[in-house]
């Protein structure tokens, strides 16, 4: 039978060649353990600063949990979830775990569409939400804002809509979940949509390129979709040409397009933007000080 106190020693010495940087393994810890006795931090800090007993077959568990991590697999699928904006979202190995800077692009969504300071409160809002895996993104959206009339998630990978379905369910909301290729065409236009309707558009497509592989960390590379990260050198900017090339061909009225980007190409996809005559183009920095989001409109068929 192990202890609380002996485990946190035996995590540490496990893992901190492979997380050399203190609050991020600390992090995973609390992590794991709050999730296997499901209570709160503070609770596992008083069983480690009075060295309780573990079950040996909850230990057992453990020890288990933590070869895994040993084995670059990340927390989130260890666990089997992760947090978006302070909500429980369902994960594994067939969708990309979200990041603190697809929040960061969902709440400049959330800004410019306060019903208050947009200026489009009369008009419909439908929202194509495009790879969107876990479905974090248009949950998010539709649980803030209900009022948007139609959300519609798309992604190439059924099992990953499968994921997003079954969040979805937890969060008791109705977003559309269509199963599209948009290297292949894209999605037909459903007739429902009101041509003076007002269209967001947010992706946080593959975009970095095969050759920034090395720059990831092992369990990015060993473990999460390859679909969903990478873009061949040649043409990195693949997805946004797709559907920028979609939003000109199927949709009418004012378009909002919101891309989460490659930080080393910002400049590529700005000139690509203005070419597709696309207006009032905007680019963010996230929370480490790169340029991550980009934001810009489209006036269709105007």
């Amino acid at each position: 039978m192990g202890s609380f106190n002996k485990f946190y020693r035996v995590f540490q010495n496990t893992l901190q060649d492979l997380y050399p940087e203190p609050k991020e393994l600390e992090s995973i810890f609390f992590l794991l353990t709050t999730h296997i006795f499901q209570c709160d931090k503070t609770t596992i800090l008083l069983r480690i600063s009075r060295k309780e007993k573990i079950h040996f077959v909850t230990y057992d568990k453990l020890i288990k949990k933590l070869w895994e991590l040993k084995k670059n697999r990340p927390i989130q699928y260890v666990i089997g979830y992760t947090y978006f904006f302070g909500m429980k979202f369902i994960v594994n190995e067939k969708v990309f775990i979200p990041r603190p800077e697809t929040e960061e692009l969902v709440s400049w969504i959330l800004q410019d569409h306060n019903n208050k300071k947009d200026g489009h409160h009369n008009k419909p809002i439908q929202v194509f939400d495009i790879g969107t895996g876990s479905g974090c993104i248009s949950i998010t959206l539709k649980k803030k804002k209900p009022e948007f009339l139609h959300i519609y998630a798309m992604d190439s990978d059924q099992e990953a809509l499968d994921i997003a379905k079954k969040n979805a369910k937890l969060h008791n909301v109705k977003i559309s979940l269509k199963n599209v290729d948009f290297l292949k065409g894209g999605m037909d236009i459903p007739t429902k949509i009101n041509k003076n309707s007002v269209h967001i558009i947010v992706s946080n497509p593959p975009y970095i390129r095969l050759s920034e592989k090395k720059l990831l960390h092992p369990n990015i590379v060993q473990y999460e979709p390859y679909q969903a990260l990478f873009v061949p050198d040649k043409t990195p900017l693949i997805f946004y040409q797709k559907i920028s090339f979609w939003i000109k061909k199927r949709l009418t009225g004012i378009v909002y397009i919101y891309f989460e980007i490659n930080q080393f190409i910002y400049l590529d996809i700005i000139d690509f933007l203005k070419k597709m005559g696309f207006l009032n183009i905007e680019i963010r920095r996230d929370f480490q000080g790169l340029f991550r989001m980009v934001r810009a409109i489209y006036y269709a068929n105007k």
